[in-house]
């Protein structure tokens, strides 16, 4: 972060107005004696010591630094862990039957935020009707996974294969076809390309909208999950009439495969039955 400095005020005396000292001194009247100019030398040395100490910098405020604080002054506010209530995530039926529940390990977290907007570029925002999005975590606090799985209800069957087109035609992204049950996904492996979450990501909490999120392009101060290892990407996206569905899986290198395997088979065991 880059702090703008203020302008620091000149401690320079003007030599004027110094030179002009012994012009205000009463001069000695010899009629009445000698003038006591002990006074005045007293004042002399005082302003001499301010000026001293302003000069070595006693009177700099923290403010005035150009980079900011004081070296060592610590301006991060670490996020704190949310210890309040997490409610289970209110669905309505037609979105509720496309997500696993009570998977060995899991907790299901609502999330505020919306991946095929943010992937596309709002796109498909006008061909969507309806939408419902989870993020499924470890029970535990630090997580060694996260899988956001959202369910988009299109304006029409063709809507939604249209948006499957998108990833794996027009953008060449999901390019392997896995098939789970009468579910087929197609998958974009981004843990070959390295491309994951970070070790040590906050899963932040909103607690006016009552859901989860990602800090990208925004921060939290509480949080309920973190991550203790790095997350690489296994997406699985398909379509069930006019819905679009993404399972987007991220967990370590060694176990990104078993992780997907076992969302997509809970996933395809609700989609098609």
């Amino acid at each position: 972060m880059i702090f703008l400095a203020k302008k620091k005020r000149s401690t320079k005396t003007d030599d004027t107005t110094r030179n002009n000292h012994s012009e205000q001194i009463p001069k000695t009247n010899s009629s009445k004696g000698p003038v006591n100019s002990l006074p005045y030398i007293a004042i002399i040395a005082g302003l001499l010591l301010v000026i001293a100490y302003l000069l070595l910098g006693g009177g700099t405020n923290p403010a005035e630094y150009p980079t900011g604080p004081p070296p060592g002054t610590s301006t991060d506010t670490q996020p704190a862990l949310y210890t309040g209530n997490i409610p289970e995530p209110v669905l309505k039926p037609e979105f509720a039957r496309f997500f696993p529940d009570n998977i060995s390990g899991m907790r299901r977290v609502t999330l505020i935020m919306d991946p095929l907007n943010d992937e596309t570029g709002g796109r498909f925002i006008s061909k969507v009707q309806d939408q419902a999005n989870l993020i499924y975590l470890s029970e535990s606090v630090l997580t060694d996974f996260e899988i956001e799985y959202s369910v988009y209800k299109m304006e029409s069957p063709e809507a939604a294969r249209e948006v499957l087109d998108y990833y794996t035609t027009e953008m060449g992204w999901n390019t392997l076809q896995k098939s789970y049950g009468n579910v087929t996904f197609w998958i974009w492996q981004g843990y070959l390309e390295g491309k994951g979450r970070h070790n040590g990501m906050y899963i932040f909490w909103d607690s006016i909208s009552g859901g989860a999120y990602l800090p990208i392009e925004r921060q939290g101060t509480s949080y309920i999950a973190q991550t203790n290892a790095d997350l690489l990407c296994l997406h699985g996206e398909t379509v069930q009439d006019e819905y679009f569905i993404m399972v987007d899986v991220h967990a370590p290198f060694e176990k990104v495969n078993e992780v997907s395997d076992q969302m997509f088979i809970e996933a395809a065991a609700l989609i098609a039955p």
